[in-house]
């Protein structure tokens, strides 16, 4: 309803303000009201309806500026539909959509009529066109999809202040997290640190920093003037999860990605992937029922994708699941990272803690269990434990024994809580 408002109010030729102003005020008004109905309470399923609808309707607004900008060429600033197609990138991110080529061939083509030749670097104070453009990679690179609504607000508010910093450079840098081929009007791709590729790369290291000086302003009850009035503790989440993004070691991808076109078996939850370790492979790759197809493949994970109007259950970021390639006879143990949905498919990015996980017996001088160790045991070193919610919430000591010999474990570090297992470092002695 918000949307179709403002697209009327884009429309009204007799209302007296020329076409450029109801333009903006229509981009201005509709992102104003998204923050106004965000939700208070948040729910997966009122998520996803919440997320639809504000994608739906900024693509209407992109839609019907795009046709009073044909109707009337050149009226609509640059800058207002530059900015209008970020948007449209920001909610299609935050509602695990696949990138919209359509959203990204207008911002390269917007970016290209607005620049200067002989250009190596662009900022955030290059010109509007170009401060949109920067916008739209710096959602793109923000991992919005993993966030409450109203810490995807807070990023938001974030990325505009931090707008000035950010950077587009055609120099080789060991810094770009993503590289974009605008002359393609290209979606941006994230960077292994072992290779580069031509085309702009954008750097966010002097962004990161300030994001540090915001952190630590918060110890001081100090924040940026554009910052205040909002909610300290979501600001303080969002400002955690950009520069963990953004920062001199980010969660890129450590390895290159290869093509693949083989099948995939994927089982999610705690209780079901245990069960497939603790039975036969050969049934638990039946059970699975390589509905998944896989894309990419790497030393650190693997890309699958599988048809939306598929039966199965599609697991949703965060999910713990097992997973098994065609042909295959050994299960692993990963964790959803990433969920994309189009018109045809489901696309998910699976994070790989083990390729060898296993089920031992530990004991914590009450009760004997079975946990699963997703690394050998070995004196001296490190392990990491899977176990089901609640079962690694205290600091007692583990004791196993494997191949005759008795080891006790201690634990770490605090257990990381995923959507139905914990996750825990103990040492080994």
């Amino acid at each position: 309803m918000a949307a179709k408002m403002h697209i009327e109010g884009l429309r009204a030729d007799g209302s007296g303000l020329p076409l450029a102003e109801r333009a903006a005020f229509a981009v201005n008004g509709f992102l104003a009201a998204l923050a106004a109905l965000c939700l208070v309470r948040e729910t997966a399923p009122d998520r996803a309806r919440w997320s639809l609808a504000a994608s739906t309707g900024m693509s209407e607004i992109v839609a019907a500026l795009r046709a009073a900008d044909h109707d009337a060429p050149g009226e609509i600033p640059a800058a207002v539909l530059a900015r209008a197609a970020a948007e449209a990138v920001r909610w299609n991110l935050v509602d695990r959509q696949a990138p919209d080529a359509d959203s990204w061939r207008m911002l390269g083509d917007l970016f290209i009529d607005a620049q200067e030749g002989g250009d190596m670097q662009v900022t955030g104070e290059s010109g509007a066109v170009a401060r949109e453009y920067l916008r739209a990679i710096a959602y793109h690179a923000a991992a919005l999809d993993q966030l409450p609504l109203k810490t995807g607000f807070a990023v938001a508010r974030l990325i505009e202040l931090l707008l000035p910093l950010l950077l587009l450079t055609h120099e080789d840098t060991e810094a770009a997290l993503y590289v974009v081929d605008v002359v393609q009007r290209g979606i941006p791709v994230r960077l292994a640190w072992s290779f580069l590729s031509s085309g702009w790369c954008f750097v966010t290291v002097p962004a990161a920093d300030m994001l540090s000086d915001v952190h630590g302003g918060f110890a001081r009850g100090q924040l940026p003037p554009g910052l205040k009035g909002m909610d300290s503790e979501v600001l303080r989440a969002g400002v955690v999860h950009l520069r963990r993004q953004w920062s001199a070691c980010p969660p890129v991808r450590r390895y290159r990605r290869y093509p693949l076109d083989v099948r995939l078996s994927i089982v999610r939850g705690y209780n079901e992937a245990m069960h497939l370790l603790a039975d036969d492979a050969a049934e638990g790759v039946a059970a699975g029922a390589g509905a998944w197809w896989i894309t990419d493949l790497s030393r650190g994970g693997v890309g699958a994708l599988t048809l939306r109007n598929t039966r199965s259950s599609v697991p949703v970021s965060g999910d713990l699941v097992a997973f098994c390639p065609e042909e295959g006879t050994k299960w692993h143990i990963g964790v959803v990272r990433r969920v994309r949905t189009s018109k045809s498919y489901v696309e998910i990015g699976i994070a790989t803690l083990s390729e060898r996980p296993d089920l031992v017996q530990v004991d914590d001088g009450r009760i004997p269990r079975e946990l699963c160790f997703c690394d050998p045991v070995r004196r001296g070193e490190a392990v990491r434990l899977l176990g089901p919610v609640g079962a690694l919430g205290d600091n007692t000591p583990l004791f196993v024994v494997v191949d005759g010999r008795a080891h006790k474990l201690r634990p770490l570090a605090s257990t990381l809580r995923g959507r139905s297992f914990d996750l825990r470092v103990y040492r080994i002695a």
